[in-house]
C-alpha cells in the first residue's frame, strides 16, 4: 500500500468517526452515500453494442403509412442489447435483460407467496414414464423435444410438469390433512416449434413460472382456482401493461375450466372477442354468441376417426356464414388427442327451409343409430319459437338433438353472455394461463386418498406464466414511436439513467444523490435503479440515442446548464402517463409519447415525486 492509499484510508476512517460521534453526521452520510455509485450501474461496465455495425439490424418488410420500413420489437430488443439471437428460436438474454426478467420474477413470486405458494426446483430432464401414463407422450407430438442418452434410454426436455409434480406428490402426501399444497417453480422450458418465431414470443427456449395446486374436493379445487386468479390479476396490475382476461381452452393441458391472460398488442398471434356491453371476453375459439338464423343454416356432416377406425358418425347445423367450432364439437364429444375429425359441407340452406332440414335432422336421428345430430341452441330457438317440439316425429319416442354452441363466434355477432352487446375482436399475446384439471393427472397417475370414508382422486390446477414471453410482449406494447421502448416503472432494467454530457464527477454524484434520495409516499424507488452512462469513449449523440432506445422511464441529461444554473435535462419515457404543463415550478412539454423539463437538480427529486404520482401503476410499486 502506497503513502496516498494510506492517507486516503485514514481520511476515511477520520470521517466515519466523527461521524459516529455525532459531528456532521447528515452531511457526511449523504456525500458519502452519493460518492459510491455501484460498479453494477455504470454502463461502462455493461455488455451492450457499441459499433455501428452491430446496430445494423435487418428491416423488416412491413411499411409504415409514410412507405418507410419498419423495425420488429425483436429488432429493437436485439438493437439495444437485450437479447442475442443464438440460433433459431434460442436466445441469449443479456443483462439489460436479466434485469427486467429478475423485477419480473419479484412480483411474481411475492404474489405467489401471498396466497401460499411455495417454491421449489423440478429437473428439466425427465423420462417418459409418467407422460405414457397421461397419454401426452403420443399427443403432444412433434413438440416435445426428446433424445437417446448413452444407455440408449429416451430422454424429454420438459415443456411443463404436471407429470413430475403429481409423481412428486403422490410419494410424499399419506393424508388429507397435508392438503391443499400449492407448489410453483420459475424455469426453463423446451418445445421443438415448427415456426420459431417473433423473438421471445415464440421460442424453442424459455423462462416460465408454472404453479400447481393440491385439493380433496371439486369446490376446494374451484375455490384455489379463484384466489389463484385474483394473484394473477394482482401479477400484471403491478407489471403495468392492459391486460384482458379471457375466457380460454385448455387444450392438450386438459382439465375443465381455463383462462388465458393477454396483452392486448397488433403484434398478438392471438384473437380475443370482447363485449363493450358486459364486459365479457373470450378466446376467438371459446367466445358465444348470439345469431340469428336469417341467412340460413349450413349442415355440415363428420366422422370421428382414430387411425382407420370409425368413432362416430355427426351431422351439425350452425348458422349460415358462421364456421363448425371443431373445439367445441371436440369436448363435447369427449374424443381423445389421437383422433380426428374429418368434416364436409354437405348443404347450404335458406331461412325458409330451415324447418324442413331440421326434420330430415330429427327423422336421420330416429332411423339411424349411428348418426347424432348437433344443432345450434340459438337456431334452434329462433325456429321453435312459433312452433311445438311435437310437430317433429319421432323426438318424443328417441334422442333429441344436442343443443349448443356449435359455431365460431364472429365480430359484430350478439354476446352470448348478456344477449345485448356486440362482440369486437382484438389482436392479443397471451401472457398467463390458468387451469382447472379436475382429475385427470391424479387418476392417469392413480393418485387417491381417503377421505369421508372413501378414497377419492385428488383434484388438481396449473397456473403459468410466461416470464420471457412478458419481456417481449411489454416492449412489443410500448415500441409505439419508432424511437425506442417505453417499459413499465415496475419493470424497467433501470428507472432512471445519468447521461453526463462533460466529465465532471462531482456533477454525476450531485444527480445520482438526488435521484436515489427521492420518495415516493416513502418508498425510495429509484434506490438501486439508477443507471450512469460514463461511456465517455461514445459521443453525447449516441449516449442520448440509446437512452431512448433502452426505454429506461427517466433520462437525467447533465449538460451546459448545469456548470450555469445547476440545471438538468429531464426526459419522461413512460407509458400512460398524463402530465401538466408545469411541474414543481418546471415547464412540462410533451408529444405523447416522451416529456421534457429543465429542473435544478436540487428540486429533482420534488419534480419526480409529483410527476410520477400520477402513473397508474405507481400503487403497487410502492404498496405492494
Amino acid at each position: 500500500m502506497g503513502i496516498r492509499d494510506l492517507y486516503r484510508a485514514c481520511t476515511c476512517l477520520q470521517a466515519n468517526l466523527f461521524s459516529i460521534n455525532g459531528r456532521r453526521a447528515w452531511d457526511f452520510s449523504l456525500r458519502h452515500h452519493s460518492t459510491q455509485i455501484p460498479e453494477s450501474s455504470r454502463l461502462s461496465r455493461m455488455l451492450l453494442p457499441t459499433k455501428k455495425a452491430a446496430r445494423s439490424v435487418q428491416k423488416t418488410n412491413n411499411k409504415s403509412a409514410e412507405g418507410k420500413a419498419q423495425y420488429t420489437t425483436t429488432d429493437v430488443l436485439t438493437k439495444a442489447g437485450y437479447i442475442f439471437q443464438s440460433s433459431v428460436g434460442i436466445y441469449t438474454l443479456m443483462p439489460m435483460a436479466q434485469r427486467v426478467l429478475s423485477k419480473i420474477i419479484r412480483i411474481v413470486d411475492e404474489e405467489m407467496q401471498r396466497v401460499g405458494g411455495q417454491k421449489l426446483q423440478m429437473p428439466t430432464l425427465l423420462t417418459p414414464e409418467h407422460w405414457i401414463k397421461t397419454g401426452r407422450w403420443e399427443s403432444t407430438g412433434a413438440e416435445l423435444f426428446s433424445f437417446k442418452d448413452r444407455k440408449d434410454a429416451t430422454m424429454i426436455l420438459a415443456p411443463t410438469h404436471e407429470e413430475e409434480i403429481t409423481a412428486t406428490v403422490k410419494d410424499m402426501v399419506r393424508g388429507y390433512r397435508q392438503l391443499p399444497l400449492r407448489l410453483y417453480q420459475t424455469t426453463r422450458k423446451f418445445r421443438d416449434e415448427a415456426r420459431a418465431r417473433s423473438g421471445l414470443l415464440r421460442a424453442r427456449e424459455f423462462i416460465m413460472k408454472d404453479l400447481y395446486s393440491f385439493d380433496m374436493t371439486k369446490e376446494q379445487a374451484i375455490a384455489t382456482f379463484e384466489a389463484m386468479e385474483y394473484a394473477y390479476r394482482r401479477c400484471f396490475d403491478r407489471i403495468g401493461v392492459p391486460y384482458v382476461v379471457a375466457e380460454a381452452d385448455s387444450g392438450n393441458i386438459g382439465g375443465s375450466l381455463s383462462k388465458e391472460f393477454h396483452f392486448i398488442s397488433k403484434a398478438g398471434e392471438d384473437t380475443v372477442l370482447k363485449c363493450h356491453g358486459c364486459g365479457y371476453v373470450a378466446n376467438e375459439e371459446r367466445a358465444r354468441s348470439t345469431v340469428c338464423i336469417n341467412d340460413g343454416v349450413d349442415v355440415y356432416d363428420m366422422v370421428a376417426k382414430e387411425g382407420n377406425q370409425v368413432l362416430g358418425k355427426y351431422r351439425v347445423a350452425v348458422p349460415a356464414g358462421h364456421e363448425v367450432s371443431v373445439l367445441k364439437i371436440r369436448q363435447a364429444l369427449a374424443i381423445g388427442m389421437r383422433a380426428r375429425l374429418e368434416i364436409t359441407l354437405s348443404g347450404t340452406h335458406s331461412v325458409d327451409r330451415v324447418p324442413e332440414v331440421f326434420q330430415k335432422m330429427a327423422t336421420e336421428l330416429y332411423s339411424t343409430s349411428d348418426i347424432t345430430c348437433y344443432i345450434d341452441r340459438h337456431s334452434w330457438k329462433q325456429m321453435m319459437a312459433n312452433q311445438s317440439l311435437e310437430t317433429f316425429d319421432g323426438y318424443a319416442n328417441s334422442k333429441g338433438p344436442v343443443l349448443g354452441d356449435w359455431h365460431v363466434a364472429k365480430p359484430g355477432d350478439i354476446c352470448g353472455k348478456c344477449g345485448d352487446g356486440v362482440l369486437e375482436s382484438q389482436r392479443a399475446i397471451e401472457v398467463g394461463h390458468i387451469f382447472h384439471l379436475g382429475d385427470k393427472y391424479s387418476r392417469a397417475m392413480d393418485f387417491k386418498i381417503l377421505y369421508n370414508g372413501s378414497r377419492d382422486y385428488v383434484q388438481m390446477g396449473c397456473y403459468g406464466i410466461g416470464v420471457s414471453r412478458i419481456l417481449q410482449a411489454a416492449a412489443e406494447c410500448s415500441n409505439a414511436d419508432g424511437r425506442g421502448l417505453r417499459w413499465p416503472l415496475a419493470i424497467a432494467p433501470y428507472l432512471a439513467v445519468i447521461v453526463p454530457l462533460d466529465e465532471s464527477d462531482s456533477a454525476t454524484l450531485d444527480v445520482h444523490a438526488a435521484l436515489t434520495n427521492t420518495s415516493i409516499d416513502g418508498e425510495y424507488i429509484f434506490k438501486d435503479n439508477v443507471a450512469v452512462d460514463d461511456r465517455s469513449y461514445l459521443s453525447a449523440g449516441f449516449r442520448l440515442y440509446d437512452a431512448q432506445l433502452l426505454g429506461i422511464p427517466v433520462t437525467v441529461v447533465v449538460g451546459k446548464r448545469f456548470v450555469d444554473t445547476g440545471e438538468v435535462e429531464v426526459q419522461l419515457r413512460v407509458p400512460m402517463l398524463d402530465l401538466p404543463q408545469e411541474i414543481a415550478g418546471a415547464a412540462v412539454k410533451g408529444d405523447g409519447y416522451e416529456h421534457k423539463a429543465y429542473i435544478h437538480f436540487e428540486k429533482l427529486g420534488e419534480f419526480l415525486a409529483q410527476a410520477l404520482q400520477s402513473y397508474p401503476g405507481i400503487e403497487g410499486m410502492i404498496g405492494s
